[in-house]
């Protein structure tokens, strides 16, 4: 293990998850990348947990002008509001109504206007093709018991992956770029392993540490017909 990460894991996030669980209590403010949120308690906080401001670093290099985005678990609405700025045509979904309510404030508050709907996945999102998919998803094997913590469980058998890679194919196009920000403390092999089965490639695009944990970027893609293996 990296050096920075054990004595990271040891003797700073114990005392860090005593600050954040404090912290995300109260409604707070929160801006970065050109993005200005309002985030209440309940819903994910994109400046505790790091992994929103990695992903946006990897974002600001991508041309997002003309393309379709769809982001999946929008959470207070830090990437569809950055990929709307950038110049997409931009949707949120997400499961907890909290995150969809706030989120959609957030989108007027920087006078912007895109849909915001609450959906498991892709259960309500309307038909249609897009370019990019955005996610920031849970990965810790265990059941969600309530709307806060499905933004970090993604069920015992990490079902949401299964699901999500079975789910999104009505909404891709052969050229569509899935994105995802994720962590060494998810199981990517897994990950991997439930893309290919559902016929993507991955590779890892982008990566940062942050206090010694290492963040990446996963892509997926379609994998092109005759490369499929049967």
């Amino acid at each position: 293990m990296h050096l920075t990460r054990a004595i990271y894991l040891r003797f700073w996030l114990p005392i860090y998850r005593v600050f954040a669980l404090r912290y995300v209590q109260k409604t707070r403010q929160w801006r970065s990348h050109g993005v200005q949120l309002e985030v209440p308690a309940g819903v994910f906080h994109p400046g505790i947990y790091f992994s929103t401001p990695i992903f946006l670093d990897f974002l600001q290099h991508i041309d997002f002008q003309g393309k379709k985005a769809l982001d999946i678990g929008t959470g207070s609405g830090a990437l569809a509001i950055f990929a709307a700025k950038k110049g997409a045509e931009t949707m949120g979904v997400d499961i907890n109504p909290l995150a969809v309510a706030t989120a959609q404030k957030n989108v007027h508050s920087n006078n912007l206007s895109f849909p915001v709907i609450e959906s498991d996945l892709f259960n309500s999102v309307p038909a249609g093709k897009f370019d990019y998919l955005l996610v920031n998803p849970p990965y810790y094997p265990k059941e969600a018991k309530n709307d806060t913590e499905k933004a970090f469980f993604a069920g015992e058998g990490l079902s949401y992956f299964t699901r999500f890679f079975v789910e999104c194919r009505p909404f891709i196009a052969p050229t569509t770029l899935i994105w995802m920000i994720l962590s060494e403390d998810c199981n990517w092999h897994f990950i991997v392993e439930q893309a290919r089965l559902s016929g993507f490639d991955a590779v890892v695009v982008y990566e940062k540490r942050h206090w010694g944990e290492r963040l990446f970027v996963g892509q997926f893609k379609i994998i092109a017909p005759s490369a499929l293996v049967a």
